[in-house]
């Protein structure tokens, strides 16, 4: 209050009491001594309607002048005009070295270092998950004066944000600041203060990166996750990027913002930590890794590190089936506790399930990799921290467009000129035309990239808002001016909705590469492009529900043979049915139509009489000529519970056909499958797609034995360990804490699941036409 002065030692800073920061992280703990840095009188004025923890602030005045910093001393009467309480804050940094830890302590022998470098790969890093009220850094007040043009102490309590936290979860302190009357200094301050520590953050990201390659090694990491920087302008700064599928929803729209500026750097690797689910552990099968492998492949990823292989030793307080990270909250433990990880019945190594998938896995990244990437548009995107924001439409992807997201950095980057027929970076990823959908924040380098872009003759779309407006205060004059000169260029498009950009698209003669047919008879459907110097590369994905025929065009590549490769067995075979029309290639996709009597035998897996030892105890429970049906409706009280293995085998003889000297050929139709699942016909393995469609159809033809014959089948079937651990959820645990403590209510929601194939399995029998 005026005229109430404020004479006292300021306090040390405390570890904020929040419960929700350990929920997390580890809990709060000092890092080495308080630096007093800035001393700020703030005003208070009335409470904010925006948030109860919101303070609406007036005037903000710098007072570290008058602070003896080293007694931390403040002498300060409040100004005699105001009648609002007034607070002291004070600003304390920390700084520790980061010493050369690996250097002094990990490799230490040349010899080592010499191994590491042939042997080794990535240095990589992981997510940066350390808790912060505000990233500073010991020089950060003077880059910000530097770079920014101004003092940023009078920006410190509006900095106090939540979305300057980690993952934008908390408030530490447990309060934030407004400023009701200027608005525009907050958002001007937090855009100032990202755009400072983005850029220190690409100084540590290139000193990180040339310490790998002094070693041999390439630099890869998750760029800038969950922390108030521009992820789109970190990723181009590392050798091999990488996202995960948990923090990108495992959505393939997503993933673009990852791949998009990979692809504008030329760079082939693109990674994901792919598969980890919020949930319960035990709960995943391989159809849904696969899963999240193929929307990453069709957003652009193409390297994926699952989530994850837990240690498998014996540990402290912790039983059967193994070590639970997490708290058997996420998915996966993957590894030999899992059923599927290995078949009983192909040796002594097991390679079974597991490995057929990797090798699926394996094949699509190979093509994911070679050659350079081919995409039709290019959105741009500016946001810091990273927002989930996205093309408000599915209208492109059902045309078969492909699109990326890029920001800044890259419309920057040596690779950014428009060349013949006004193509952006014609030599990859080749982009027809650049959007703005509802982005109006711009760079000043930005915004004069856009209309030179416009003046070399790149088609621009405007989507919604064109209100252009600087990040933070460079360029705030300057923005506008030069965007509303690009706006009335004669090759910029302003449209009032997404539902507009199709027709606009098309009125401009700008086409996908691959097309798919304009009577909405696909949904969900994704593809990407990749050229080589031999040919080129498309990938389709499927992500709906439906099954159906259309008709696919490739655009200018008449002349060329299609092929099919089967990322299941590794074989290429052309195409047989296609047309050529208007120097394109126009392709059908195929649609996809009783065994009833089985020896099954189900073995039920769970832990020996020793809990702890990690052992696994298998049970096999038999039943002779028996129809199929789920493990729990075999034998409710002993298998109602069970999570396992089961073996089924049949016979069946080949029937001869009605026309002379006509083959047959089989479509072995096994149902919907949710298990990992291994098939044998006549003692060979058939290696066909493992998918989550309704009916799994296995073309088993050159497996048959000759007409009059019999044929024997065989089936693996492995499920996840989740029946086994809900069951046991009170006595499972990992170092003491048992999975019920995490995991009851996700359990209680969740009842026992149902294993083991179903029926009706089925052949269908189909002539064998030869083609010359």
């Amino acid at each position: 209050m005026p005229g109430h002065a404020f004479n006292g030692s300021l306090p040390l800073s405390t570890q904020p009491a929040s419960p929700s920061l350990h929920l997390f992280m580890h809990p709060c703990e000092e890092f080495s001594q308080q630096n007093l840095s800035f001393v700020l009188a703030v005003e208070q004025t009335t409470a904010s309607n925006a948030s109860s923890t919101a303070v609406n602030l007036g005037r903000v005045i710098d007072i570290t002048a008058s602070v003896e910093k080293s007694t931390r001393l403040v002498l300060w009467t409040p100004p005699e005009d105001s009648q609002n309480t007034w607070r002291i804050m004070a600003c304390a940094a920390r700084a520790k070295k980061l010493t050369d830890f690996f250097d002094e302590d990990i490799i230490l022998e040349d010899e080592d270092k010499k191994l590491l470098a042939r042997v080794g790969k990535y240095a990589w890093e992981d997510s940066m998950e350390m808790d912060t009220a505000l990233w500073w850094t010991h020089d950060f007040a003077d880059s910000f004066r530097t770079q920014r043009g101004y003092d940023i102490a009078t920006c410190l309590p509006f900095l106090i944000q939540r979305e300057n936290y980690w993952a934008a979860q908390n408030l530490p302190y447990g309060e934030s600041f407004l400023s009701q009357d200027n608005n525009n200094l907050i958002s001007r301050c937090n855009d100032d203060y990202r755009l400072t520590l983005q850029h220190g953050y690409e100084k540590y990201t290139r000193a990180t990166s040339e310490w790998a390659h002094e070693r041999g090694l390439e630099y890869s990491n998750q760029p800038a996750y969950n922390l108030p920087l521009n992820m789109l302008d970190s990723i181009p700064l590392v050798n091999a990027p990488e996202g995960e599928s948990l923090g990108f929803n495992d959505s393939p729209s997503l993933y673009r913002h990852l791949c998009g500026p990979a692809h504008m750097a030329r760079n082939s690797v693109i990674s994901s930590e792919a598969g980890a689910v919020n949930g319960a552990s035990y709960t995943q099968t391989i159809q849904d890794l696969l899963r999240t492998v193929r929307r990453g492949l069709a957003g652009g990823v193409s390297i994926n590190v699952f989530h994850g292989y837990a240690y498998s030793g014996v540990y402290a307080q912790t039983t059967w089936p193994g070590y639970t990270v997490f708290s058997y909250t996420f998915t996966d433990m993957w590894g030999p506790r899992m059923p599927a990880w290995r078949s009983r019945h192909n040796g002594e190594n097991g390679a079974g399930f597991m490995a057929d998938a990797m090798a699926y896995v394996a094949r699509n990244q190979f093509i994911s990799q070679i050659g350079t990437a081919r995409v039709d548009l290019a959105f741009y995107q500016y946001a810091a921290p990273f927002a989930k924001v996205v093309y408000d439409s599915d209208n492109l992807e059902r045309l078969g467009f492909t699109y990326d997201y890029l920001g800044p950095a890259s419309f920057s980057s040596s690779n950014a000129i428009v060349g013949e027929g006004g193509v952006l970076a014609p030599d990859g990823p080749a982009y027809k035309a650049l959007i703005f959908a509802d982005q109006t924040k711009l760079t000043p380098e930005m915004a004069a990239q856009t209309k030179a872009f416009a003046e070399a003759g790149l088609p621009i779309f405007v989507i919604g808002s064109t209100d252009f407006q600087s990040v933070g205060v460079d360029g705030a004059a300057s923005v506008p001016e030069i965007m509303a000169n690009a706006l009335a260029m004669e090759g910029v498009t302003v449209l009032a909705s997404a539902e507009q950009l199709p027709a606009a698209l098309a009125a401009l003669n700008i086409r996908p590469r691959v097309s798919f047919p304009q009577d909405n008879a696909v949904e969900k459907w994704y593809t990407f492009s990749r050229s080589t110097e031999d040919g080129q590369i498309a990938f389709f994905y499927n992500d709906g529900g439906n099954t159906t025929t259309a008709n696919i065009s490739f655009l200018d590549v008449a002349g060329r043979t299609p092929y099919t490769p089967d990322a299941w067995t590794g074989s290429v075979s052309p195409l047989l049915q296609y047309t050529i029309e208007d120097n394109n290639i126009v392709l059908p996709l195929p649609e996809a139509t009783d065994l009833d009597a089985w020896n099954i035998t189900v073995n039920d897996w769970r832990s020996d009489n020793d809990s702890f030892s990690m052992e696994t105890a298998i049970t096999p429970h038999q039943f002779p000529d028996t129809r199929l049906a789920p493990w729990k409706d075999m034998d409710p009280v002993n298998l109602g519970d069970t999570s396992g293995t089961a073996d089924y085998e049949t016979t069946f003889r080949t029937p001869f056909s009605s026309v002379a000297d006509q083959r047959l050929g089989a479509r072995l139709h096994l149902g919907a499958i949710t298990d990992a699942v291994i098939l044998w016909v006549n003692g060979d393995k058939v290696i066909f797609d493992v998918n989550s469609s309704p009916d799994v159809v296995v073309d088993m033809t050159k497996y048959l034995n000759p007409a009059g014959d019999d044929n024997v089948v065989k089936v693996e079937v492995a499920s996840t360990l989740y029946n086994r651990v809900r069951a046991e959820q009170d006595s499972i645990m990992t170092f003491g804490v048992a999975a019920s403590v995490p995991g009851a209510s996700f359990f209680n929601a969740n009842p026992a699941k149902v294993y083991g194939l179903k029926g009706p399995v089925l052949i269908q029998w189909v002539e064998v036409v030869d083609v010359l």
